[in-house]
């Protein structure tokens, strides 16, 4: 997680949402969540099945030219998209159904973020970063989780 978000993640445990602020998320050009997401559900879970974060958390949030990436399950499914784009987030970059990653080793949604943040970090733009991430991922590897990763998109207000 920390070589795909390019800083030390805040992890969950021990961070849950009974002591989350939500100015944690503010002031950042690049979000980057790699939780447990459900359908229809208002609630991000961490490891253990840990409650990390809610939909009122986010939307109290103010993610004004933030660029949120979502590495979880069925963000289009649930409340918290909509929570993102409220708390004013430039662009939501996600996937439906299940997204899968590796736990030993960078692949899948963890990839495609890793590729998202370079080439937003060379400056280019939100969508020509997914662009040429997706090519990336479709060149670069031959793997069983690399579909799901293909149909991220982004979503905007």
């Amino acid at each position: 997680m920390r070589r795909a978000a390019g800083v030390t993640p805040l992890l969950s445990p021990p961070v849950s949402f009974q002591g989350f602020l939500p100015e944690w998320l503010e002031g950042y050009d690049l979000l980057y969540f790699k939780l447990h997401g459900f359908p229809d559900q208002a609630y991000w879970y961490g490891d253990d099945w840990i409650t990390a974060m809610s939909e009122e958390l986010v939307r109290q949030s103010d993610l004004r030219e933030t660029i949120v990436f979502v590495a979880n399950c069925y963000l289009p499914e649930s409340p918290m998209l909509k929570a993102l784009l409220y708390a004013g987030a430039k662009a939501v970059i996600g996937g439906a159904g299940v997204n899968y990653a590796r736990s030993k080793q960078v692949d899948g949604a963890d990839l495609l973020g890793l590729y998202l943040r370079f080439f937003m970090q060379v400056g280019l733009s939100a969508s020509n970063s997914l662009t040429l991430a997706k090519n990336r991922i479709r060149i670069k590897r031959k793997s069983m989780v690399k579909s799901d990763t293909l149909d991220f998109k982004i979503y905007r207000a």
